[in-house]
């Protein structure tokens, strides 16, 4: 939520030192480690130095985890009852921009409607049109990155380009050029959802809250950006680096950016800039982190990806407790501790208003959909085909999920 006011030019410039744009240095491949099997042979042939490394000692590993939704059950979760126009309106939105009859089909069995209709239960249409947009953008937009059979996917100055293009035409289309007009011409296909999101938030917000859902998606593509080096490179970071590069380009902040405007609330700068509010957005993006990455591991492996919490604590571990079981625990105890903290930001933040005050009921609000928004992850994660998890759950709850 940094109050940057950064141009194009000057994000090339600041990020020639840590990037969209920055070199991480290979490492070796290690010759004595083997190879993957066939049914991934597509993805190993991406995976190179320690990612290769570490993706073949988790070659046939199982992942246990717990039963996250009794570890949630106090939260509330709800469906918005124009689930079934969600649907109609997410196909037709993918059909518009992805034109690959494989992808379009697996975009579709994702049920992103569903994700919609579980984060804004009580949204109104006019609001869903603009959330559902984005949240498909994204989407589409970063799995050019992600799939690893795109040309921004496998070039590095074509990725760059392809962020650079993005964040301009972002930019003008949240009215945030004064000397730029905001006709200009989408330079992806995909963009074209952004315009969009552009003429619903640029008719509901006023500039300050524009330039914050800008600021959190500049974040976010830069530290997709770093993601990709790294893919590149074949280097594995800490565990405190991935934390931090995967805060950004997991993508929540910018959702949570624009909270306030499907929430048809306005909470004061003062209230929106304050440290309980960074905390809470903090610990739900890290939350939600968490909880993506443990239900999207198989599928982010098999496609040569290995920038994900599972395989980077467990890279980090000492060798002699370097073991799945150990994972597991660390998993837990790490959502354990954020919750925590997700619990005394939300009681400060509930604080800070009189009860009898319409501030207060604001702000109790805004921490409501804090919990949705989790809770919508885990329900979406665990049930769409986009993760395949419904295969790996055991009959009293707990997943076993082999790597």
């Amino acid at each position: 939520m940094k109050d940057t006011m950064l141009h194009i030019a000057q994000l090339v410039r600041s990020t020639l030192k840590y990037s969209l744009f920055h070199h991480v240095e290979p490492t070796p491949d290690n010759s004595e480690k083997s190879t993957l099997s066939s049914q991934t042979t597509c993805a190993a042939s991406r995976l190179h130095g320690g990612a290769l490394a570490v993706a073949t000692q988790l070659k046939g590993k199982v992942l246990h985890l717990s039963d996250l939704t009794k570890v949630f059950a106090s939260w509330p979760t709800a469906t918005n009852k124009r689930v079934r126009e969600l649907e109609n309106l997410v196909d037709s939105l993918l059909e518009r921009v992805v034109t690959n009859e494989r992808k379009l089909k697996a975009l579709k069995q994702a049920d992103f409607a569903r994700l919609m209709s579980l984060w804004y239960p009580d949204a109104e249409w006019p609001e869903l049109l603009v959330a559902t947009a984005y949240s498909v953008w994204i989407f589409v937009w970063d799995d050019e990155i992600d799939a690893g059979d795109t040309d921004a996917a496998n070039h590095e100055e074509q990725a760059q380009a392809y962020y650079k293009q993005s964040l301009a035409y972002i930019r003008s289309q949240l009215g945030l050029d004064k000397d730029q007009k905001n006709d200009i011409e989408a330079p992806h296909q995909n963009m074209t959802l952004f315009a969009d999101v552009g003429r619903g938030l640029l008719e509901a917000t006023d500039i300050q809250q524009r330039q914050r859902f800008f600021n959190e998606l500049e974040n976010f593509m830069l530290q997709v950006g770093v993601e990709h080096s790294h893919r590149m490179a074949g280097t594995m970071p800490t565990t405190e680096e991935y934390m931090e590069i995967r805060s950004g380009s997991v993508g929540c902040a910018p959702q949570i950016a624009i909270t306030d405007y499907m929430l048809k609330i306005r909470l004061p700068e003062t209230i929106m800039e304050c440290a309980v509010m960074q905390s809470l957005w903090r610990e739900t993006v890290y939350i939600c982190l968490i909880l993506n990455d443990v239900y999207s591991v198989q599928k982010e492996i098999l496609q040569g990806s290995l920038l994900n919490i599972v395989p980077v604590k467990f890279h980090n571990m000492k060798q002699g407790q370097r073991n799945m079981d150990a994972v597991s625990r660390d998993l837990d105890l790490t959502l354990k501790e954020t919750m925590e903290r997700f619990e005394a930001a939300a009681e400060e933040f509930a604080a800070m208003a009189p009860e009898d005050s319409e501030l207060h009921g604001n702000i109790l609000d805004y921490i409501k959909w804090c919990r949705y928004f989790i809770t919508g992850v885990l329900y979406w994660s665990l049930e769409s085909r986009r993760y395949g998890m419904a295969k790996c759950i055991n009959a009293d709850g707990t997943l076993s999920i082999r790597l």
